[in-house]
């Protein structure tokens, strides 16, 4: 194998290391980023206000919203059919109107749900009446539930140092199985804050019987290859692929793969490598970066014809990943090994084709008006799927934003008050705006990597062509 091919994969292994390990690597210009994540915080304020105006006004409540519940098992009851039924409105409009049946029974396991209910739709004023209520009463058990319950809120922000602040102290007045997710939430908020020594100090707490146990050990390896421990990170993933029981239909598994071969292939340890890239599940959400994994390895094992078929199922995938766009890059390297030039020549061709057909569509995508209702989010992947590309958008911003958005506009919908419904449309238009910056830096940031791998592939052509020019002289 020529060195450039190798320094080629090297580069492959360094990139899609940061990707596998998502977080620790930042791809976004950082003032850009910065600068809408302020944004999107300033909109959560603007949001919490607005929320608690449109809660208050019974205008647009319906006669299940006013229905009058003394019993506070009924209430719970009647509260998690709304949300089963997707009705969380009218489930917080219930709320709001019994509320002195939720203050008289603050001791009652239903608060709880409550509270989750509503910071679940980011109604964060009544939520938080409920935690002062709580406060007040001075019962250690119940203030360590709520907190757990806010850290969760929290979490789904970003905002990790409240996160770790909500959790000192409270493990040990929490359940068992609240408690090592207690744990497994306040080693991520560490690690996000760059303290990855804490992290696995507060990943060690998790007992093996935890269900949370799995993640924390990932979580742990991850932090190790963070710190260029790989060995400690390899010894993490084996005992706990060892130790479990369970197949690769469990994504935390199939993840623990993908880490531990991403891992070995790093370090060039290939076969083992290989090995662990087919143990992920064929459906798992993870099984595009296996298969890219698979294709490295084998094509670095000289298994040139192993690595191929794994790059050719990825290129006939529907949806665009960084992975499925990597495939088209290393397909004429591997078709060069193989010695078949005409292939190869016509490989880079395709693979230039494509890029170029890419770089226009995020192009478009950029200029254009992306509408809210056109794009699905990627719960597992954390990603929003805009026009068949999968962008980023769990590794930089949070969640919450565009659950903010879709509240907006179910608030937009059923509203009959005037000036709120005015309201809404004017804090709807500045949402819109800040999702429009970010699908820009999100498509730019992928036309960077594809005008990359664009610059590489005329880069192969030409030194092809100057090869075969060479030889027949």
């Amino acid at each position: 194998m020529n060195s450039w091919f190798k320094q080629a994969l090297k580069a492959r292994f360094l990139s899609l290391i940061c990707l596998i390990c998502a977080g620790l690597c930042p791809t976004l210009p950082l003032a850009s980023q910065d600068n809408l994540n302020k944004q999107i915080r300033f909109l959560e304020e603007d949001f919490t206000r607005l929320s608690a105006k449109f809660y208050k006004d019974k205008s647009s409540y319906t006669s299940e919203s006013k229905r009058v519940i003394k019993d506070i098992d009924e209430l719970l009851s009647a509260t998690n059919r709304l949300v089963e039924n997707k009705q969380s409105i009218i489930a917080i409009q219930l709320l709001f109107f019994n509320l002195d049946t939720v203050l008289d029974n603050l001791d009652h396991r239903a608060v709880f749900k409550f509270t989750e209910i509503l910071l679940n739709n980011n109604e964060w004023k009544l939520a938080n009446r409920i935690f002062t209520e709580i406060k007040n009463l001075g019962d250690r058990s119940l203030l360590a539930t709520i907190q757990f319950t806010f850290a969760k809120y929290h979490a789904k922000r970003n905002e990790w140092k409240t996160v770790s602040k909500l959790l000192k102290g409270i493990y040990p007045d929490l359940s068992p199985e609240n408690s090592a997710y207690a744990y497994l939430l306040n080693g991520s908020a560490l690690q996000r804050l760059k303290k990855h020594r804490p992290a696995v100090e507060s990943y060690s707490k998790i007992p093996v019987t935890s269900k949370y146990y799995a993640y924390a050990q990932l979580n742990t390896a991850i932090a190790n290859i963070r710190q260029g421990w790989w060995t400690d990170a390899q010894t993490t993933i084996r005992e706990m692929i060892k130790i479990s029981q369970k197949d690769n239909s469990d994504e935390i598994i199939n993840r623990l793969y993908l880490v531990l071969g991403y891992a070995l292939l790093q370090r060039e340890y290939y076969r083992d490598a290989r090995n662990a890239f087919r143990h992920i599940g064929l459906k798992s959400r993870y099984t595009n970066r296996a298969l890219l994994g698979i294709g490295l390895t084998a094509t670095s094992q000289g298994d040139y014809v192993g690595g191929l078929n794994a790059l050719s199922i990825l290129k006939e995938k529907k949806t665009f990943d960084l992975s499925v766009d990597e495939a088209y890059l290393l397909v004429p390297y591997v078709y060069e090994k193989l010695q078949q030039e005409l292939t190869v020549t016509t490989s880079y061709t395709e693979a230039m084709n494509h890029y170029q057909q890419r770089i226009q569509a995020l192009t478009d995508i950029s200029a254009k008006h992306t509408d809210f209702s056109s794009v699905s989010y990627d719960d597992e992947a954390s990603s929003l799927i805009v026009q068949n590309n999968s962008l980023e958008y769990g590794r930089f911003f949070p969640e919450s934003f565009l659950r903010n958005y879709h509240m907006l506009n179910q608030f937009f919908a059923v509203s009959k008050h005037k000036k709120i419904k005015k309201l809404i449309n004017m804090l709807l238009q500045k949402h819109d705006k800040t999702f429009q910056e970010i699908v820009t830096i999100l498509a730019n940031k992928r036309k960077d990597h594809l005008k990359s791998y664009l610059n590489q592939s005329r880069y192969g052509l030409a030194r092809l062509f100057d090869n075969r020019s060479e030889e027949a002289k």
